[in-house]
């Protein structure tokens, strides 16, 4: 299995997270790397565990600097999604995603003050918290009640673990995808395998989309699931959506060069490449629409840090102007 071997460890070099949470394994930061690529996913999450009903067309978006200040600076800079009405614009729910890979006693303090902040900060009406545990058994501690000692103000967090996953079923791909990288979905079986490659084909736009949830899924798979995925990514069927597409955004570039010289390389470009498109993609989705050069000029970018400060810009901004105002 030379080819998959060699394709398998040219995949390892390209998922880029985020400068945070260097404590968390992949098992834990994939959820979270889902949600941050597709912000409608929290809406889907919250749907299929709150038992209140949540019309379907509340618009998804990614928290601003200044929510995700709020929590601990060891939280992913997306780690706080706003749900608002497409009519009105005004918020209608804030979802704080917390990873927990155990139990921790200084949640009882630090998780209600989170969704207090949060509320306030986004000026919103109401609040969740969703924990997000690959463990299931450290998913029932998360789960208790914390009382605050305010009269009716005990927290009950919206704990999801591999056994109290949301039910794909009639849910968007992302879903699907979701409950694989959480350990919540059989791949260690061809049909379980073909199912998330059929979804992750449905769900991604471009070959960057296919190369990032293909990554995330591949390392958060057990080694058999790995090694099924890797030998139908390699057949006929599926060979021009995955491995040519991953050989046109440079993983062949990588592997000529050799994978260790090309690994700090290859991370940086696919942080810059990502942060280009979730501009765009933020910017048309908020129907401010960029001029050709203000689109040149963010696909030509090649600082992160400028990157950042323009996508932060976009989810506020009025005008793209004031986005690209430097």
């Amino acid at each position: 299995m030379l080819l998959n071997t060699a394709f398998w460890r040219a995949l390892e070099h390209r998922i880029a997270y985020r400068d945070a949470m260097p404590t968390l394994t992949v098992t834990h930061e994939a959820p979270l790397e889902l949600i941050r690529q597709h912000p409608s996913l929290a809406l889907e999450l919250v749907q299929a565990t709150l038992n209140v009903p949540l019309p379907a067309s509340l618009e998804a978006r990614l928290g601003p600097t200044d929510l995700n200040n709020v929590v601990p600076a060891q939280f992913t800079a997306d780690s706080v999604i706003t749900l608002h009405d497409p009519a009105t614009g005004e918020p209608a729910l804030a979802v704080v995603i917390e990873p927990q890979g155990r139990d921790d006693a200084d949640k009882q303090y630090s998780w209600p003050a989170y969704v207090t902040n949060v509320r306030r900060a986004a000026k919103c009406p109401r609040a969740v918290l969703v924990v997000i545990c690959p463990d299931p058994v450290e998913g029932e501690k998360c789960r208790k009640g914390i009382p605050t000692g305010h009269p009716g103000f005990d927290l009950l967090p919206i704990v999801i673990d591999p056994l109290h996953a949301p039910n794909p079923e009639g849910g968007s791909a992302w879903l699907l995808i979701f409950d694989a990288c959480l350990g919540a979905l059989e791949m260690g079986t061809e049909p379980g395998a073909r199912r998330v490659l059929n979804a992750v084909h449905d769900s991604a736009t471009s070959a960057a989309d296919r190369e990032r949830l293909i990554t995330l899924i591949l390392k958060a798979a057990p080694a058999a699931a790995r090694q099924i995925l890797e030998d139908l990514m390699a057949t006929t069927e599926w060979k021009s959506d995955f491995v040519e597409s991953f050989v046109n955004v440079g993983i062949e570039k990588g592997l000529e060069q050799g994978l260790e010289q090309g690994r700090e390389q290859g991370i940086v470009e696919g942080a810059i490449r990502a942060k280009a498109e979730d501009i765009l993609k933020v910017l048309d989705a908020r129907l401010l629409k960029p001029t050709k050069d203000q689109r040149g000029q963010v696909n030509a970018a090649t600082d992160l840090v400028q990157l950042d400060r323009w996508f932060d810009r976009a989810l506020t901004a009025a005008t793209t102007a004031e986005v690209f105002a430097d």
